[in-house]
């Protein structure tokens, strides 16, 4: 969590973090850079974006449905064509545009979830798409290794390939059967 910093007036803004304190060397042109820097609206702390776009469509929508209640109440208690035009021309039209202004900024928040949603997905996959080929790099390398035994980088006992001792290593060296130097090791018993 992060904690109020005060501004150069005093006042405490909230979600920001300290700007680094200027180190002994750095000059006054270094200070203000590292100040103007750290005041930067990044991807990390923005984000109110699609708040913002629920609220104002949110409010936008049904205050544009109201003026066209609105409008047609006013309109429909007269007769007169030169007393209702304004009714339409405020409460009609401008409900309608208002509407539609609702309408489409709302469309944008929806957007923008799906968006986020989207990349999120993304990031997931791929790496869930890493871990995969980790674990399919790993076994391509035993069993590259599995025409002949292997070895440990250090040690001096042969093992097949599938042995419980090794399995899953990636760090192994192929070794020639009858190797001089290499003991079979006595759980898979190479031959």
């Amino acid at each position: 969590m992060t904690a109020p910093v005060a501004d150069s007036s005093g006042a405490a803004a909230l979600g920001t973090e300290a700007p680094p304190a200027p180190a002994p060397e750095q000059g006054p042109q270094a200070a203000l850079l590292i100040r103007r820097v750290a005041g930067l609206r990044t991807r990390a702390t923005g984000g109110e974006l699609d708040r913002a776009l629920l609220l104002v469509g949110g409010l936008l929508l049904p205050l544009g449905i109201l003026l066209i209640v609105l409008g047609w109440l006013g309109a429909s208690h007269t007769v007169l064509l030169f007393e209702q035009l304004p009714y339409v021309l405020s409460g009609g039209l401008l409900g309608l545009a208002l509407v539609f202004a609702g309408g489409f900024i709302y469309f944008g928040y929806w957007q923008t979830l799906i968006v986020r949603e989207s990349r999120t997905q993304h990031r997931e996959l791929v790496a869930s798409l890493g871990r995969i080929e980790m674990l399919l790099g790993g076994g391509a390398e035993t069993t590259a290794a599995a025409a002949g035994l292997v070895a440990t980088p250090t040690g001096n006992m042969a093992h097949r390939p599938d042995c419980p001792v090794v399995a899953g290593r990636t760090d192994l060296r192929r070794v020639e059967p009858g190797a001089a130097g290499f003991g079979a090791c006595k759980i898979c018993l190479p031959e």
